[in-house]
């Protein structure tokens, strides 16, 4: 294990610049818990979120560790003797990102949680894994989920305003005030058509032109790299999960039924329901 080398990279993570837009979760969030997780699909911002909080926090540098788990750095690092070492020199706040990619990372959560006094925060990209093994964390780790960009999310990154989240119930009562004011600050439905068209994650920020194909990249890296890992799901079954994936996302509603489906993927109906 090459402490000096995580340092070094630790310390480049949290003297990057971060983005001043914070996504919702973040204020939700009680960074005074011991063991936090942040669950969700790639892309989403959890990585962000993470630096974000490294920023603001009163802690030197030093008191602070930052690991990412998808590093080839950590191909084979202990978790648990990583936080044994930053403790005994005196760490306070343990970040750890993408911890999926970590065996036994569930195991080594729960001993670094019981055994040294520092606080962690930990994101997985992949959050079947996260519930996967979410058994083992319950009743130590308070884990959060963060999905993709909402509509108002999108709208306060576009006009770099900010926009009050409504319950159901106040929609309902007073949908024609909160339409009107609203409409006074923006064009609802040129958003709401951009929204569809690329504001689900923002990444759309980097670059439009490419947003697509970095759609792609999140839907093949959560069947190749995730779904594999968790499940030992050979790379036949993997194929035949993106057609499903594929045809679902080009047949009109409605349109799509169990023979269609089997056909195109080419597997029987039974084979598909497992």
């Amino acid at each position: 294990m090459n402490i000096p080398i995580l340092q070094k990279i630790s310390a480049q993570i949290l003297a990057k610049d971060v983005p001043t837009y914070k996504r919702w979760l973040f204020n939700k969030i009680d960074f005074s818990s011991k063991l936090i997780g942040i669950k969700g699909p790639r892309g989403s911002g959890k990585s962000t979120i993470l630096q974000q909080y490294a920023k603001i926090t009163n802690l030197p540098a030093s008191k602070i560790f930052f690991i990412n788990c998808d590093h080839p750095a950590m191909v084979g690092v202990s978790l648990y003797e990583i936080a044994e070492h930053f403790y005994a020199r005196g760490g306070e706040l343990l970040i750890i990102d993408e911890i999926h990619k970590s065996r036994n990372f569930s195991q080594a959560l729960k001993a670094i949680y019981d055994i040294f006094d520092l606080n962690v925060i930990f994101s997985g990209s992949s959050a079947l894994e996260l519930e996967h093994a979410s058994g083992d964390l319950s009743r130590r780790a308070v884990v959060h989920d963060l999905g993709v960009l909402s509509l108002r999310e999108f709208m306060e990154l576009q006009t770099g305003e900010e926009f009050k989240a409504y319950t159901l119930d106040e929609i309902v009562e007073n949908h024609f005030d909160i339409a009107s004011e609203i409409m006074k600050r923006v064009r609802p439905l040129e958003q709401f058509n951009n929204y569809l068209e690329y504001g689900c994650y923002p990444f759309y920020q980097e670059t439009l032109v490419d947003y697509p194909q970095k759609l792609l990249e999140v839907i093949n890296l959560t069947i190749d790299s995730d779904l594999s890992a968790i499940y030992n799901i050979d790379t036949e079954k993997l194929e035949k999960l993106k057609k499903i994936i594929y045809m679902l996302c080009v047949t009109k509603p409605y349109d799509l039924n169990v023979s269609k489906l089997s056909s195109a993927v080419g597997a029987s109906w039974g084979t598909l329901a497992k």
